[in-house]
């Protein structure tokens, strides 16, 4: 028998209540660090060009991510979110760390804006693709998304990022407005084009377009400064910006 000393918490805790460590920051991965693996790692395995009519084109995406996580040590299997999020991320606040982790839904990368009919549609992303989405975030608002792993249970996988906890109230739809037009040169457009939820906001510049800005998902400081946590940018396709001056 090993004895159970009564200053050792880790030792006392019961391991079916206990809370799991959370992965710590230092571990995480550049974004465009991870991407690179990605496309090595679904070349390799031949489904980064697969049916993307396939109904299971995504998680064999994630499944094959997956697999390599567990080889570079970036696989927190079992690992699961706190708190049910929005139709995109689940999430588990981490206070000691001043982040939060965000999990996709399982099997799933969220969603990224497409024109593959002409116009703007919302999309269920590719991991790769949500990737590339997560990256625009980070260039457009100097966000600091970063890759985690991959957590969940089989046959439920998620993606797991970071992000740094926002302390502040959600932002007014003038300060929306003020700091996409006033500070990063978009112009408002008239309409969202149905993408995200019926009153948000959406901004054009030449290079990008940024889908789903509203209260929810932007917030204030108080020091009045206004970061989004979770809207959706997308690289404006060459040509686009037209139809956006039309409509």
């Amino acid at each position: 028998m090993v004895p159970v000393l009564s200053h050792d918490p880790e030792r006392n805790a019961n391991p079916e209540t206990a809370p799991r460590k959370l992965p710590e920051p230092y571990q995480d991965r550049p974004l465009e660090a991870i991407s690179d693996d990605i496309r090595r790692v679904l070349s390799a395995d031949g489904t980064l060009h697969g049916d993307e009519d396939d109904p299971d084109f995504i998680r064999r995406q994630i499944v094959s991510i997956k697999n390599a996580a567990l080889r570079e040590g970036f696989l927190y299997d079992g690992l699961l979110p706190a708190f049910a999020g929005g139709a995109e991320h689940d999430v588990t606040f981490d206070p000691e760390t001043g982040t939060v982790l965000k999990f996709t839904k399982p099997e799933r990368a969220a969603y990224v804006v497409n024109f593959d009919l002409g116009t703007p549609k919302m999309a269920s992303a590719l991991p790769l693709e949500y990737m590339g989405r997560l990256m625009l975030q980070n260039d457009i608002f100097s966000d600091t998304l970063r890759f985690v792993g991959i957590g969940g249970e089989p046959g439920e996988r998620r993606i797991i990022t970071r992000q740094n906890i926002v302390v502040g109230r959600p932002a007014s739809w003038e300060e929306i407005t003020s700091m996409m037009v006033e500070d990063l040169g978009f112009n408002k457009l008239r309409h969202n084009h149905g993408i995200g939820y019926d009153d948000s906001y959406a901004f054009v510049r030449d290079d990008a377009v940024v889908f789903d800005m509203r209260p929810a998902n932007v917030f204030t400081t108080g020091e009045g400064v206004v970061i989004p946590v979770d809207c959706i940018p997308v690289k404006l396709p060459g040509g686009k910006r037209d139809f956006f001056d039309r409509s």
